[in-house]
């Protein structure tokens, strides 16, 4: 079903390999690899025969080839005349979280770029869509292999973001069965701190099968136990991939055996912030007032430093029996636990006691009113009383900026997600941040408060549209809850 275009490129042309370092190991370069492969059974699928998928490390200006093959067996169930039903459970694509790239083609117009529409199936499954919903849905069907294409601007910004299936009705089932990986935007040579720069780098993703240390070539280390050496000083990137959890999903909050280890956040979403700030791991908080707390596909990075005396003060406690962790009854975060061990000669690892940092670099909001967009989520898997149709609900105009306030009127877990463009949180249930609050930043997924006696609970953020047009989705992060229906269609236009 591919147009000749696509055919073309992909019987005869070679594709653009984007290269990055290797996490801690800057003089070794890594290839990424040019096709995704997806395979499984019984909802446990792989890409390249691993879960999580391997590290995807560019940097600014990089286009970024993948050509997703799947090899699925057929399921014959892609065509519903109720789309928030789960449905298509062998038909997938691919979504890159956080990037901002483009939501429809690349610059050609040949290739897809990070469009969700789009749905790749298994061989030989039967699509009888034009029956049932018409022939323009029909059109986006690709069989058993696709080309994407996506070209990341020399300015993006670095930092941490992932990759994950994003096939409207089978999302939740695919990414809780392993469809995800960890995509890198390398920092530039000479931006970020010495101590930063020089820190050997550890990612991690709380995945529905536990805390997963990565392997940057596919897979890794399950519930690891990490050695620390006294004085060492590395750089964690941690993507919270959970697509459900307890009660249909979760936050997470990652804590340590090591009660005084030194942990400061740098950026979150994959945004580095203006400051570093120390996090509280043992912080019961709700994530709409913990920093540190992550919703379902919020990324956080942290660096850590082992004081150089850890050996000699009992650094290394059992939190079950010497903590009083745990949540009140009715927290919604979960408490994911990294065992640590500090053993080994001290090191003298580079450290600076300066918070400063090269924030990414997004043009200041004035105190000049915005155009306010209000978009709520309701039960029922409904934004604004409605389920997913695929019908445009809001349409933005290129290079505008408005302020938009997403209301919670459930007392469940939500977290509001938006494709291409990030945003600036300025409120938290009507009461504005101060500008060294924390929470003030730039994210692109965010927990939603639970309504109470006084209403909906609320985030207000503002946002810039800004480079692509098309047409791309809002939805709920916890993945059931979109796949059922918590899901908008959004579309920005040309002035």
């Amino acid at each position: 079903m591919f147009k000749t275009s696509r055919r073309a490129f992909l019987a005869g042309s070679t594709a653009i390999v984007a290269t990055g370092l290797l996490l801690g190991r800057p003089a070794t370069a890594q290839s990424n690899p040019t096709v995704l492969t997806v395979a499984g059974t019984d909802g446990a699928f792989t890409y390249n025969g691993k879960s999580p998928g391997p590290t995807f490390l560019i940097n600014p200006g990089d286009t970024l080839d993948i050509e997703l093959i799947n090899e699925l067996e057929p399921l014959h169930d892609d065509c519903t005349d109720d789309v928030n039903q789960f449905h298509g459970l062998h038909t997938t694509n691919l979504h890159t979280h956080g990037l901002h790239v483009s939501p429809t083609t690349d610059r050609s117009g040949a290739f897809d770029a990070d469009n969700v529409f789009v749905n790749v199936t298994p061989r030989g499954q039967l699509v009888p869509c034009e029956e049932i919903c018409g022939a323009e849905v029909a059109e986006v069907f690709r069989e058993h292999r696709n080309q994407f294409r996506f070209e990341i601007g020399p300015d993006h910004p670095s930092g941490t973001f992932w990759y994950h299936a994003h096939k409207h009705g089978a999302t939740q089932s695919q990414v809780a069965g392993g469809l995800a990986g960890p995509l890198i935007v390398r920092d530039k040579p000479g931006t970020m701190p010495a101590y930063i720069e020089q820190a050997e780098e550890k990612v991690f993703m709380i995945m529905n099968q536990g805390l997963v240390l990565v392997d940057t070539e596919g897979g890794g280390e399950v519930d690891p136990t990490l050695t620390l050496r006294p004085g060492e000083v590395q750089r964690w990137r941690i993507v919270n991939a959970q697509a459900s959890g307890v009660g249909g999903g979760s936050f997470a909050r990652l804590t340590t055996n090591v009660p005084d280890l030194e942990m400061y956040q740098i950026a979150f979403d994959g945004l580095t912030l203006p400051e570093r700030f120390p996090i509280d791991q043992y912080d019961r908080d709700e994530p709409w007032e913990n920093p540190a707390a992550m919703a379902p596909g919020n990324r956080m990075d942290l660096m850590v430093h082992v004081p150089a005396d850890a050996d000699e003060r009992g650094f290394i406690v059992d939190l079950g029996a010497s903590i009083a962790d745990g949540l009140a009854f009715t927290s919604t975060v979960d408490r994911i636990v990294l065992n640590i061990e500090v053993a080994g000669d001290p090191v003298d690892h580079l450290w600076s006691d300066d918070p400063s940092l090269p924030a990414a670099q997004f043009e200041d909001f004035d105190d000049t009113p915005l155009p306010q967009r209000v978009i709520n989520f309701q039960g029922g898997f409904q934004i604004d009383g409605e389920q997913y149709s695929g019908e445009t609900k809001h349409v933005m105009t290129l290079g505008t900026a408005e302020e938009w306030i997403i209301e919670n009127s459930t007392n469940a877990v939500h977290a509001h997600h938006i494709h291409v463009n990030p945003f600036l949180i300025t409120h938290i249930n009507g009461v504005e941040l101060a500008h060294d609050d924390p929470r003030r930043r730039w994210q692109d997924t965010v927990a939603l408060p639970f309504s109470d006696n006084d209403g909906p609970g609320t985030i207000t953020y503002k946002t810039r549209f800004k480079e692509f047009t098309g047409k791309f989705v809002i939805h709920c992060h916890v993945l059931r809850h979109e796949d059922r229906g918590m899901m908008q269609t959004v579309e920005i236009v040309g002035a």
